[in-house]
This record gives structure tokens, sequence and C-alpha cells, in this order.
């Protein structure tokens, strides 16, 4: 990056006239450069102007550009240098005339002294199953979440570095994904990740959801950092709470791409799918209980020993947990339950021959067994009963028919039922879930059948 000064030397008109053409055509080299000084130390945030001076003062051309050594750690706006990130750089003042003549400043920029605030801090307001203990929360589900205001320049959080993305929002900035195995991929070493800097003075808004499976992974927070002189403030509270039980289109299972590949933890966000677009759009506080392959009464791939189907785990802490939800800790408004994709996954398919296909009695059958165990939690909750986008044909027509009997054979004025189907589509996502775009749609059908049937009160 090169940066131009130039500097006129102005001589009066008398003396221009006496100059003869000898003199005029006398030509001055540059015989040397100077910066301002040899080094400049700057915090996160800050600025300085510097400056160079050629030698001699009458040179025929006086003027010099600027080059940056590394761009991504200051910027220079004429010759006015401003931190980007902390580290540290050279930076060049060359003559124009005679670019082998340089001189140059080494600069270093300083993080803005931080301090540690701890995951208990009663200014931080956690949303989903996070359990809290002695040493860190830990994220269970995905769209569980993190949220804070807080003052200054810069939030950075402690995380521990295993394969978990997080969607950070700061503000109402563009937000981003975070990889925490990104800084040393086959370290366990728990570090602090940059969530934002270089922010204006002020109050800010910070909101970190876990966007992949946390299945086996245990990702962990341990706290913030912000500025020495800054503070955290509790967010306002939400009047709407939503709970979304299901599958892996809940989970928003392969939403960032559009080739039907394998799947892989990078291309999934839970950010992308209908129920954080649902939620986002009544600002509702929200609870997500979902796996990928999970059903009713069977999994997908008949995977019931080694998982466990939903009424097996709902009720747990976490898959397998020896200790039990404490359902006094949240009580939703509305219950979103989608369920049923993965209890017909070899109906009509003859994906495994040695297995059998969908059992409409056994599904019926748990199906209300685990409703009236959720009722008996959430006695006064307003209940949407979904049909995934991904069920078609005889398995869609099956599962549709026995939501719609429970749905009238449920619905009461102290626990409204509702039944909602997402439009059927081949999913462009990975292994044909729904893209990021389908999800989107998929959103915003749900939100318009809700305000059309007004379902939040």
């Amino acid at each position: 990056m090169k940066h131009y000064v130039s500097k006129l030397i102005t001589i009066p008109l008398l003396g221009l006239l006496l100059i003869s053409c000898k003199d005029k055509e006398e030509k001055i080299d540059v015989a040397s450069i100077s910066c301002s000084q040899d080094s400049l130390t700057i915090s996160a945030n800050g600025s300085a102007t510097i400056s160079a001076e050629i030698a001699p003062a009458n040179a025929n051309d006086t003027s010099y550009y600027w080059q940056i050594g590394d761009n991504t750690i200051i910027s220079l706006d004429g010759e006015t240098v401003s931190a980007k990130a902390v580290g540290s750089t050279w930076i060049y003042a060359i003559s124009t005339a005679r670019p082998e003549i340089k001189d140059s400043i080494y600069i270093t920029v300083n993080a803005i002294p931080q301090k540690t605030i701890s995951f208990t801090d009663e200014n931080i307001t956690y949303e989903g199953r996070i359990i809290i203990d002695g040493t860190s929360a830990q994220y269970l589900y995905p769209g569980s979440s993190i949220s804070t205001n807080f003052t200054g320049t810069s939030l950075s959080a402690k995380f521990n570095k295993v394969v978990a993305y997080y969607w950070v929002e700061i503000d109402n900035m563009e937000p981003y994904k975070l990889y925490t195995r990104s800084a040393a991929r086959y370290s366990q070493k728990d570090d602090a990740f940059v969530l934002a800097q270089g922010l204006a003075e002020g109050s800010h808004t910070a909101k970190i959801t876990l966007c992949s499976e946390g299945i086996f992974k245990n990702p962990q927070f341990y706290g913030f950092l912000i500025d020495e002189s800054a503070s955290l403030s509790k967010p306002a509270t939400k009047s709407v709470k939503f709970e979304f039980i299901g599958n892996s289109i809940t989970c928003g299972y392969g939403t960032e791409v559009t080739n039907r590949s394998a799947f892989n933890d990078s291309t999934s966000n839970f950010c992308h799918g209908y129920a954080y677009l649902t939620a986002k759009e009544f600002n509702a506080e929200t609870m997500v209980v979902a796996r990928s392959g999970i059903g009713i009464y069977t999994n997908y791939g008949d995977q019931n020993s080694l998982y466990g189907m939903m009424p097996d785990n709902y009720f747990k802490t976490w898959l397998n947990a020896s200790t039990n939800w404490d359902f006094t800790k949240f009580t939703p408004d509305v219950v979103f339950i989608n369920l049923g994709t993965n209890d017909t996954w070899n109906f009509g398919f003859a994906v495994d021959k040695n297995k059998p296909d969908f059992d409409s009695a056994a599904y019926a059958s748990t199906y209300r067994t685990f409703l009236n165990n959720i009722i008996a939690n959430y006695p006064n909750s307003s209940f949407v009963l979904l049909t995934g986008s991904m069920m078609r044909d005889n398995a869609l027509k099956m599962i549709k028919s026995i939501l719609n009997d429970i749905q009238t054979e449920y619905n009461t004025t102290a626990h409204p039922f509702y039944r909602f189907d997402f439009t059927p589509t081949y999913g462009t996502g990975a292994d044909w879930h729904p893209c990021a775009a389908q999800q989107a749609n998929m959103g915003s059908d749900l939100i318009n059948f809700l305000k059309t049937n007004n379902v939040v009160k």
C-alpha cells in the first residue's frame, strides 16, 4: 500500500528572473530520507501521526510515499496511522525520485488492557439447555445461546477448543461463524477468541449461539474478556418463549451447501434454520432439544440402542444423562414438535430389507405418551405439531393423518393444538436436507401461519 506525500518548494518571482538557464538545469538529487521516529507504539483502536523529511531540502523532488508491511495490523490515511489489530509491523517512507532510498518506523499495536468476566456473572443471559457448574457453562443442543450487553471497544470469549461452531452477533453488524478449533487444531488448550474489536465507545450487544450440534463434543464457555474500564449489563427480558423439539431439519443440518454433499460439521448452521428464524421474528427466548437422526419410536437406521429416541432423551438433561432436566427452569408459551421423518426412514424405500417398514400404530401410541408427559410439565403451553419438508408420498400422508387425529383429540382451550405442514421439498443441502434458502422459506411460511392463527399471544 503506497501513500504519496508531496512537498513543494516555492521561490519568489524575482528569484526566478535572476536564475540563469544553467541554474535551472542543475539537478539536485535526493540524498536521504528520515522518518520522524524509529518506533511507535499505539493501543488497539488508537492512532498517531507520522512524517518524514527528504534531504537535501532543495532536492528537485522532495515527494515520498509510505508502504505498509502488514496492512492487517495498521491502516494509513494521509500520515495518520490507525490500529487495526494487535501485532507489529514496519512502515516505510520511500523517496519517489529514488525508491532505493527509504527509512522505516517499527509500529507495535498493543492490546487494550482487559479484564476477565466469569461465566457466572449475573449480567450474562443463557438460553437453552446449558449446564452451569463450578467450572464452565456447557452447551448441550444447537440453538443454545449466551447474550450480554457490554461497553468498551472489544469483546473476547473463552471457549474450550473442541469442534464447535458458534454464530456471533454483535450489535447490528453482519453475523459470522466462529470455529473454536481454528487457532490450534489439535490442541485441547482453552483460549480466548476475539469476537469484536475496534468498536466505537459506547454500549454494545452480543449474542453467541451454538450453531452446530454438540453431541459428545462437550463445548464449554468460561467467560468474557472486556476492556479494563468496560462493564456488562443484562439484556432485556424477552416476553415470548418458544421450545423446538426436532431432528436434523430443526438442527440446520447441511444448510450451508447446495450440492447435496455428505454431512460435515462445518456446513451445518442452526441459525440458517426455520426454528432460529421463527424465534428471531418474535424475539422469543428459545429452548431447543434436537438431534440429527432422532425419531419418536425409532431413529434413522434404527439406531435405537446407540442414542435412544426422543422420548428417551427429552426428559434427561442430555443424551443418555443420568440426571433429569429441571423443567422449572423454562416454561414455553409455544412448543413446536417436528418428529416423524426419521421414523419413516425405511418406509417404501427398502433402504434396509432386514428392517420393518413404518409402524404407524407404534408411532401414534408413542407420540401420545410423549405428549402426555410434556403436557405434565407444561400445563399452560400451546403446541404446534409439524411435519418436516423431507417427507412425501405415502409416508407423509400417514404421518399427517396421525398428527391430524392427535390435534383434534388434544386441542382444548387450556391446551391449544395447531397443525402445520412444511411444503415437501427435495432439499439441496447436505444429504438432501433443506439448504439455507429452503429453510428461509420454511421459516417464512411458519411465521405467517403463527401470525394468521394468532398462535403467539
